[in-house]
């Protein structure tokens, strides 16, 4: 359970240690990071550059979520680390930050209590659902014909930003023999250390054969290229 008066306490230290009042995104990225269990209990000694940079790392993903119950699981489990100010898990914050994006991109973006086969669902405009396999680093993944619901494949290409190029081309060239694979997305969260702002590069293919096809707009612009979400986190 979260203390509020400590989450309060914790709040006015870190807009009073903020060099310039936040914008309106670095301002939700805040109450991201404070919604979360172990907030309360996180009690750096100084907020400088690096803790505050930590609070948007963690809060930016979250602020665009937004209110989604389904991400409660993914809230706690995160949450687990903030009281001793830890990253998350690599595998389970590579899943928050896909939610994070599709959400920004107009998606329905629903997590899956027990992601085994895939760790999000996407709701279409026409009553459908497709599946969102998320995966990271993994220059080996391959698109597949599973049968039943089609699904989109989301890699976290933090690690290996420099073969992006390359797994995109291998993944969409799968399209044609996997007509349930709607879509690919690319990935990098470019999190450095810094409060001025945060990014993502990504690039995307979509499925022009899909058995269920989607917008390009829904994987921000899914035209191979090569763009970036840009966060401003300060006035």
């Amino acid at each position: 359970m979260k203390n509020t008066y400590n989450i309060g306490l914790l709040r006015r230290r870190i807009f009073e240690s903020l060099p310039r009042p936040p914008s309106p995104m670095g301002e939700a990225a805040v109450e991201g990071f404070l919604s979360l269990p172990g907030a309360s209990a996180w009690r750096p000694d100084r907020l400088w550059l690096k803790e505050l940079s930590y609070i948007f790392d963690i809060g930016v993903p979250f602020a665009l979520i937004g209110d989604n119950p389904s991400a409660k699981m993914h809230g706690l489990r995160v949450g687990e680390g903030i009281r001793f100010g830890q990253h998350p898990r690599s595998d389970l914050w590579s899943q928050v930050q896909a939610a994070a994006l599709l959400t920004h991109w107009g998606a329905q973006v629903q997590f899956v209590a027990d992601p085994t086969t895939h760790a999000l669902e996407v709701a279409m405009a026409n009553g459908e659902a497709v599946n969102v396999e998320v995966v990271r680093s993994d220059p080996t993944v391959d698109v597949k014909d599973h049968g039943g619901r089609s699904y989109i494949v989301a890699v976290d290409v933090q690690d290996v930003s420099g073969r992006r190029e390359e797994i995109g081309a291998i993944l969409s060239a799968g399209f044609t023999s996997a007509s349930n694979v709607a879509g690919v997305l690319l990935f990098e969260p470019r999190f450095w250390i810094g409060i001025e702002q945060k990014e993502w590069v990504h690039s995307a293919y979509v499925n022009a054969n899909a058995q269920t096809p989607i917008a390009s707009e829904l994987l921000g612009r899914a035209d191979g290229n090569r763009h970036a979400l840009r966060i401003p986190l300060l006035i």
